[in-house]
């Protein structure tokens, strides 16, 4: 005699199955998208860490390009004695000490100034070419040959170099401190024929945003740098 299943012996019908599978694929999605965006989170967390420090390594480059300009006075391609700094609100030419691979520092001429590639990316730039003790200057175009010295020596040329110091910069901003006869401090947009170095150089570098344009300075990716060059470090000013 054949014995006939109970209600509670059956198995799952196809609907509950495809129920079942439904709300595990639910969960599994719902599972997966939380895991994608904490994942772009940390990407994002993670570059915006790695930009963070590289932006610090430049700045600590250029600060340290900065303190070591050298207070040379040298004539320009008009006779004009001045001392070897020129510069305004978007860059700044002057000369300093590198390192070179021998280990032992010499003087440089180096301009700090932002750059666009091809793809519209703008940069910041340090343009470099060696200083020659005796040199004549052409200021409009400072790293083009003069072949002229002072004692109408012929001084070889050096083709400059040009590198990429920070990615995503669109925009430069220097201001320099000068103190008046009445010994009181002045911020100036632009160092130009001065005989003496300025007493600091204040530098802020503006983020390139999604249009390409200057963004709002952002601490984050530069603080505001000041610096005071070699030849004031310890001259006892108040420097603001």
């Amino acid at each position: 005699m054949s014995r006939q299943p109970t209600s509670d012996s059956r198995g799952f019908t196809l609907v509950e199955l495809l129920i079942a599978l439904l709300l595990t694929g639910m969960v599994a999605m719902l599972v997966f998208g939380a895991f994608r965006i904490a994942t772009g989170t940390w990407e994002r967390v993670v570059a915006q860490q790695e930009r963070v420090h590289e932006s610090y390594l430049v700045q600590t480059f250029v600060r340290r390009l900065l303190e070591q300009a050298q207070p040379l006075r040298l004539r320009d391609v008009d006779v004009r004695l001045s001392v070897a700094m020129q510069g305004d609100e978007r860059k700044l030419t002057f000369v300093t000490a590198l390192p070179t691979r021998d280990g032992v520092a010499k003087l440089y001429w180096c301009q700090l100034s932002v750059s666009e590639t091809e793809t519209q990316q703008k940069q910041l730039i340090m343009t470099t070419r060696p200083y020659t003790d005796g040199e004549i200057i052409n200021w409009l175009a400072p790293f083009e040959p003069t072949g002229e010295g002072v004692n109408d020596e012929e001084i070889p040329f050096v083709p400059p170099e040009e590198r990429v110091l920070l990615e995503g910069v669109a925009e430069l901003e220097f201001e320099y401190l000068f103190y008046d006869e009445a010994d009181q401090p002045e911020w100036r947009r632009e160092w130009v024929d001065e005989s003496v170095l300025p007493y600091l150089i204040r530098m802020q570098a503006l983020p390139q945003d999604s249009e390409g344009l200057a963004g709002e300075a952002n601490t984050a990716f530069w603080p505001e740098l000041l610096v005071s060059p070699t030849d004031y470090r310890y001259a006892g000013k108040t420097l603001l």
